[in-house]
């Protein structure tokens, strides 16, 4: 049996929805510095183009990560919740709320994917991934940074003594 000296699970418990949400937001950071430089004028004209087939590879590869981290920030936030640590426990919930908050986008995120996608009209991916990226912006502004801000909170909440 392992000596809570070296490791204590509850604290594992209480910061898995601030560790997930960290790695999320800074995934979503990282979209936007990846994508926006195809963006660029010096580089606008050629990526057009290539945009929307680049932007396939990027999301196949990329909706994992998101699902995984969301999964874990969600899951474990309610989990939080459930568990009522002291005056914590409101805080995970507005967490967990503002995770959830993160796929309510989705529809009107999911149009600029199906464009960036099929490309209609060719030659469009700059237009169809700014636009993707102006709602990706107020996505992370309004979801996932306020989501990342309530876990942090709530972390510290629930490791003050009762």
């Amino acid at each position: 049996m392992a000596s809570k000296a070296f490791f204590d699970p509850m604290v594992l418990f209480r910061v898995a929805p601030l560790v997930s949400s960290t790695f999320a937001l800074r995934f979503s950071v990282d979209q936007y510095s990846f994508l926006n430089v195809l963006l660029a004028q010096e580089h606008r004209e050629d990526a057009k183009h290539i945009i929307p087939s680049y932007f396939r590879i990027f999301f196949r590869n990329g909706i994992w990560h998101i699902g995984v981290l969301y999964g874990v920030s969600f899951g474990s936030g309610i989990a939080n919740f459930f568990s009522k640590p002291n005056a914590a426990w409101r805080w995970y919930a507005a967490g967990t709320a503002l995770t959830l908050a993160h796929m309510a986008f989705a529809p009107k995120i999911m149009w600029s994917i199906k464009d960036l996608y099929d490309d209609e009209p060719k030659g469009q991916g700059d237009k169809h991934l700014k636009k993707w990226l102006d709602i990706h912006v107020i996505r992370s502004v309004l979801a996932d940074f306020p989501a990342w801000v309530c876990f942090g909170i709530a972390c510290l909440k629930s490791f003050q003594p009762l």
